[in-house]
């Protein structure tokens, strides 16, 4: 019998990002493999200086603080299987059917925008914003991070505000269990399709000091986590660092035959086209076989069409008021991922720049057309201005 290799892995106590939560489930799934040690350190600073000085073989993190702490001398040796990344709405009703008016507080700016868009009705309010409204701001600014999550979710209780938005692992740990509505893609359910979350949440990386033989541990890591953690990391990287902050990136791989389910259920004709052979095709609703002018339901892929897993890549952002979004998507095989993330980028700047760009008005006149057609008009989308909405101004 081959002796454990023996890890120890660094750690803190949880951050409410999900990633102790995670670590502490590998461990426990992959002791038959390896001999652990987990050895929990005061915060994520201290853990990073620890591996660094040679204390330690790994440290769990997620991507965020990757990219915003110093890893000098430090190197991704693997990712594990991705978390939801879909941010949720805390409260007793669904976002479709809270009531007019109603206070729903998010301190994420895309999220506020988005939530805007579903419900242009909403009094949609920060933190802050909110205590103050209710009189209570120096209270809430004496509270520990930690606990202001906590006090909102009390002032929820107290019926002083209908919901708030927060990610996955804020939600985790709230001291009630309280009722949660994903606010993600999902594709059943079309009026709430386009929460596409903020980049990079739902990454559990495994850190090493560079040179750290990462063969060793591969059994513990997902591939298809690695590469969506690359693509959207080089796409944030790739935008002005303005907009960081109100730009939606998901990347995810899925299997063929999943996209061709949903794009028939949905009646998505360009994926059918683009996918299946228009000369196979069955007859068929509500599973009985029609002839004539029947729906179509087709089911072979076209001649030479790879089955193999797709990577799917969605990128948005959208104005203040959420009444105008510039988004861009793209499905493509694994090995054309690069490619794919390329294109993608330049179709959502060039897209970006033109909504932002004045129409000026037109010399020319179309016979049939009204003729404020040819006049000159302000920008389609205006990214930074912070107008209030009038649900707000009340």
């Amino acid at each position: 019998m081959s002796e454990k290799v023996r890890l120890e892995v660094l750690t803190t106590a949880s951050r409410r990002d999900g990633v102790r939560l995670q670590i502490e489930r590998t461990i426990e799934q992959n002791r038959k493999i390896f001999d652990f040690k987990l050895q929990e350190l005061p915060h994520i600073e201290s853990a990073i200086t620890a591996l660094q000085n040679g204390t330690g073989d790994l440290v769990a993190m997620s991507a965020l603080d990757w990219r915003n702490l110093d890893v000098e001398g430090l190197s991704i040796v693997g990712i594990l299987p991705r978390r939801e990344p879909t941010w949720v709405l805390v409260s007793n009703d669904k976002p479709e059917y809270l009531c007019s008016k109603a206070v729903v507080v998010c301190d994420n700016e895309l999220l506020r925008r988005q939530m805007r868009r579903l419900r242009s009705d909403l009094i949609i309010l920060t933190s802050e914003q909110f205590a103050e409204r209710i009189g209570k701001l120096d209270a809430y600014l004496n509270l520990d991070e930690e606990d202001r999550i906590h006090w909102i979710e009390e002032c929820r209780q107290d019926k002083l505000l209908e919901g708030f938005v927060v990610s996955r692992g804020e939600h985790s740990a709230l001291r009630f269990k309280s009722r949660r509505h994903t606010l993600g893609l999902q594709r059943e359910k079309p009026e709430r399709t386009h929460f596409v979350p903020p980049p990079l949440h739902g990454f559990t990386l495994l850190v090493s000091r560079t040179g750290f033989p990462s063969a060793t541990v591969l059994p513990m890591f997902d591939p298809s986590a690695y590469l969506a953690h690359r693509i959207e990391a080089a796409l944030l990287d790739s935008l002005p660092k303005e907009i960081h902050s109100l730009v939606g990136i998901f990347v995810e791989q899925r299997k063929f035959k999943t996209i061709l389910k949903e794009a028939q259920r949905s009646n998505d004709d360009f994926t059918n086209d683009s996918f299946l052979d228009s000369n196979h095709a069955q007859g068929k609703v509500s599973g009985k076989n029609l002839t004539g002018s029947a729906k179509w339901e087709r089911s072979v892929p076209k001649k030479g069409m790879s089955t193999s897993p797709r990577l799917e890549i969605k990128v948005e952002t959208l104005n203040y008021a959420g009444t105008v979004t510039a988004s861009a998507e793209r499905v493509s095989t694994l090995e054309e991922s690069h490619m794919s993330m390329v294109n993608v980028l330049k179709e959502f700047m060039n897209l970006l720049e033109t909504m932002q760009l004045d129409h000026e008005e037109m010399v020319r006149k179309f016979p049939g057309l009204p003729e404020e057609y040819s006049l000159a008009r302000p920008p389609l989308m205006d990214l930074h201005s912070v107008q209030a909405s009038s649900s707000e101004e009340e």
